[in-house]
């Protein structure tokens, strides 16, 4: 028997943690969210910057979009990665400077919200200077 006064707590505890879950359980979601979403946009910068180099590492422009591409279909499968395209129409290359190439990567979105796209595309631009092109030596200076 209870005696007067005294309440039984159990019910009370299994409804803060009930109403507690209801807070973290979507706390907990979005930084999952969130942290694919930086490591999708981190992935895409290295990627940039990998095409970049091996553009960079040759003598025409051709050459450095082949590199590129070549880089692009190396870049690792991933069940949250849809799509890895580099965009041609930004790409540059000036043999006498630098070559820039532009990537796209679509990050589908473990967690989707309400009003909330279920992917989201990076875009990464990177600047590499041309090593691939090497100078002809000079006739005029030479000593004999």
């Amino acid at each position: 028997m209870r005696k007067a006064g005294k309440r039984n707590q159990k019910g009370q505890v299994f409804i803060e943690v009930l109403c507690g879950m209801f807070i973290l359980i979507p706390i907990a979601l979005a930084a999952l969210d969130m942290m694919v979403l930086v490591l999708g946009n981190s992935a895409n910068d290295s990627l940039a910057k990998n095409c970049a180099r091996a553009a960079a590492n040759e003598q025409s422009a051709d050459k450095a979009k082949q590199a590129a591409m070549q880089v692009i279909n190396e870049f690792p499968a991933s069940p949250l990665v849809e799509k890895v395209v580099l965009d041609q129409s930004k790409m540059t290359y000036d043999a006498k400077e630098e070559v820039t190439v532009e990537t796209i990567i679509t990050v589908r979105i473990p967690v989707v919200f309400p009003a909330m796209p279920s992917t989201m595309d990076f875009r990464a631009r990177a600047t590499e200077p041309v090593v691939g092109v090497s100078a002809a030596p000079d006739q005029t200076l030479s000593p004999f």
